[in-house]
């Protein structure tokens, strides 16, 4: 049974098609979700248009990849749900602008933890009420990134479940497989001193997606994000 204790707060700016601006997710709920604190930063529009509905619910979706990642020895809990307005306001500020703000009528959230029970992360699904707009996948790893093997098997097995699985087919942006993605921005990453790098969008199966990754003071926070 899980504890009933707040989430720690996360503070992020999604530099994604249609999304800009910053996180806050701090739940009085079932358990705690969330254990790192990242910097944020300023907001940039990238599109104005607004993210299409993706084409599967949230309980399909957050069952598919609860099973994918117990294959790779991965626990995926089961999704907080919120959807009262007051809660969404408060709990599930993923834009800062407010037109933008108002499609999320519905929010999902789960924690990862690896083999050992160790906080891995986190995804969110936001949208409406019957189908999501964005997923968001949080991964934290360590400042010598011991954990990377971790973001590569979520990614892959996120991709594979709800993108398509089709990548090594396609090879959408030249590379020959997600894992080589998380790679490229890895090198492009720590080859600089740079608080945040994030990969071209990939578009792919009428969806798109972005690899983001930050640096924090515990390490470096791999973001995977989904849209339409």
């Amino acid at each position: 049974m899980y504890d009933y204790k707040k989430l720690s707060k996360m503070k992020k700016p999604y530099l994604f098609s249609a999304i800009a601006g910053a996180t806050a997710v701090a739940l009085t709920v079932a358990y705690v979700l969330m254990t790192t604190n990242v910097v944020t930063q300023t907001d940039e529009v990238l599109s104005t248009n607004m993210p299409d509905v993706l084409d599967f619910t949230y309980a399909d979706a957050n069952t598919k990849l609860k099973d994918a990642l117990a294959t790779e020895g991965i626990s995926m809990s089961s999704p907080i749900k919120l959807q009262e307005k007051t809660d969404i306001d408060k709990y599930c500020t993923f834009f800062k602008d407010k037109e933008k703000q108002s499609i999320i009528e519905y929010c999902t959230s789960t924690e990862l933890r690896d083999s050992d029970g160790a906080f891995l992360g986190n995804i969110h699904m936001v949208g409406s009420p019957s189908f999501p707009r964005l997923v968001i996948v949080l991964v934290q790893v360590d400042p010598v990134m011991s954990q990377l093997d971790s973001v590569k098997t979520v990614f892959s097995l996120v991709t594979k479940n709800l993108v398509c699985n089709c990548w090594e087919e396609k090879k959408p942006g030249g590379f020959e497989t997600v894992a080589s993605m998380v790679d490229g921005l890895r090198l492009f990453h720590t080859s600089d001193v740079k608080p945040h790098s994030q990969s071209n969008q990939i578009s792919i199966e009428g969806k798109s997606m972005q690899i983001e990754l930050t640096t924090n003071t515990e390490g470096y926070l791999w973001e995977l994000l989904i849209t339409r």
